[in-house]
């Protein structure tokens, strides 16, 4: 007849082993406590428990808690199916140490600061991650990717006007009126100008005004009215000022482009906000002799984050520690379809109050 040291053998054996041990004391519980009783906790090995027993008894790791078998305990050492388990299980008894010992252990992209536990990056574009993707046409993944890489992308309106007066003088302020104003006044203010080639009837009304046959000026009284005069503007546009037209353009172009490119940039950022609660910041560091620049960004509920990926893989054998990221994690949880990804609608065409304002706030820049 077996024995008590047979039983703690068998305990600690293969499955067929452990199965002799339940078939005469039915559940772990029931030979712990003898073990207890007799003082020798340290001769059976509860990492042989299999995980279909924690299944059966939801109670069983806080049995194991309160009578000392998880001191010291080494989570790698676990059955992979029951690692998850057994870190919800922690996670909701001591998150403090519990969350230490996933960013010290198990993951290696999250940190723990005093405001929080924040996300290293390989790269900013690694966010993109976050992001819906379709594969057929651009998705808020690619304007993710391109702003997150401070990329070119934004520079593909090439042709954004036909009709600078239109599109960009008639949107100045009174402020760059005027400073469009003294650009005329300097380029061919107070000069005679031909009526030949300027026919329009504002420039019959000044040499009207002036007495003057064939030619006309462009005065500071006229300056402002001649601004006004959509067809007289466009005759000089393509004449004496021809060199503002280039310009204009240039300017209509970079404002409606970055007008677009600050739209999807806020999109991004706002959209960011679902599962992160700071900007980007960089950290300095040295490698060797080359100074690089880490970016960072803090996660919103880190706790959350792990507890729901936990609950969502009990028994599975896809561990914290085999995704290694939490970056890894979160693609799981997509993938799953427990957590849905960023998504935003790509505009055609950039709002038409950043476009003023762009055009306004560079005006100076180009005149």
């Amino acid at each position: 007849m077996a024995n008590l040291t047979n039983y703690i053998e068998w305990f600690k054996g293969d499955r067929d082993d452990y199965n002799k041990v339940m078939r005469v004391f039915n559940n772990p519980k029931n030979f712990l406590q003898l073990i207890i009783k007799k003082g020798l906790q340290d001769e059976v090995d509860i990492y042989e428990i299999p995980p279909s027993a924690f299944e059966e008894d939801e109670t069983l790791l806080d049995y194991l808690h309160q009578n000392g078998f998880l001191e010291d305990i080494n989570v790698r050492h676990l059955a992979d199916e029951l690692q998850n388990r057994f870190m919800l299980w922690w996670l909701n008894k001591d998150p403090k140490s519990c969350l230490k010992y996933v960013c010290d252990n198990l993951l290696t992209d999250v940190f723990e600061r005093g405001d929080g536990y924040w996300l290293r990056l390989d790269g900013r574009d690694e966010l993109a991650k976050f992001f819906k993707d379709y594969r057929r046409e651009t998705s808020p993944n690619d304007v993710a990717r391109r702003v997150l890489e401070d990329s070119d992308f934004y520079d593909t309106f090439y042709d954004s006007t036909d009709d600078v007066y239109r599109d960009v003088i008639e949107e100045l302020d009174d402020t760059n009126l005027q400073h469009l104003a003294k650009y005329i006044m300097d380029s061919i203010g107070n000069q005679d100008l031909s009526i030949e080639e300027y026919g329009s009837d504002f420039f019959h009304e000044l040499m009207s005004e002036q007495g003057r046959e064939d030619f006309f000026q462009i005065r500071n009284e006229d300056v402002y009215n001649l601004i006004k005069d959509e067809e007289a503007m466009n005759e000089l546009l393509k004449g004496d000022l021809s060199d503002l037209k280039g310009e204009l353009y240039s300017i209509h172009n970079n404002a409606y482009n970055g007008a677009y490119g600050d739209e999807c940039y806020n999109m991004v950022m706002d959209g960011l906000q679902e599962f992160f609660s700071s900007k980007i910041s960089e950290e300095q560091t040295k490698v060797r002799d080359r100074t690089m620049y880490i970016p960072y960004i803090r996660i919103k509920d880190f706790p959350y984050d792990v507890k729901v990926y936990l609950e969502n893989n009990l028994g599975s054998n896809w561990t914290l520690d085999y995704f290694g990221s939490f970056t890894g994690i979160m693609d799981a949880l997509f993938d799953d379809e427990v957590f849905e990804k960023i998504s935003f609608r790509i505009p055609d065409y950039p709002d038409y109050e950043l476009v003023q304002n762009q055009i306004n706030e560079i005006f100076t820049h180009y005149i």
